[in-house]
């Protein structure tokens, strides 16, 4: 049986990379495009006034959904729709100091309970990490469907080929 191949149209080879957000997307392309791209990202995350702990959160949880939001407030990449995310993550963070915590403690002989907890937990919080991390790439990758395609006329790729070579 024949094995298939896919390639990145975009890179040329099997390796498929995830789409970057606009802010911090390095590739080549004309001023329109990224001006497109980045006006469909903002649109995509929506605003920042509802990013608050949900009530449902302990103090602690409170504590650490504030640390992290503070942390990633400034990078512009969270929107009122990653509070789910925030909230799942902080409280995956908390449980497992807590499960660490009683680890920690000498004498203490782990169950295989204690144990699925943590491996659970441990799960889940890096599933929420990187959907966290993964989240501007997702919008990136959605304003690359929905940015208007630009067609190159032959001065276009020409002056594109200048461009690279200074």
């Amino acid at each position: 049986m024949p094995k298939i191949r896919i390639q990145n149209e975009s890179r040329g080879d099997n390796m498929a990379r995830p789409a970057k957000s606009i802010n911090i997307n390095s590739a080549k392309m004309s001023n329109e495009e990224r001006v497109a791209r980045e006006k469909v990202e903002t649109n995509l995350k929506g605003s920042m006034d509802k990013l608050k702990p949900s009530k449902y959160l302990n103090t602690k949880q409170k504590k650490i959904f504030k640390a992290i939001l503070a942390e990633l407030e400034d990078k512009d990449i969270l929107g009122n729709l990653d509070l789910y995310v925030l909230n799942q993550t902080v409280i995956a963070i908390e449980r497992l100091e807590a499960i660490e915590t009683n680890l920690n403690q000498e004498n203490y002989i782990p169950t295989a309970l204690d144990l699925k907890m943590k491996d659970m937990y441990s799960k889940d919080f890096f599933r929420c990490c990187n959907e966290l991390c993964l989240s501007p790439q997702a919008r990136a990758k959605l304003s690359i469907s929905v940015a208007p395609p630009t067609k190159k006329t032959l001065a276009d790729i020409l002056a594109d080929e200048e461009a690279d070579d200074d």
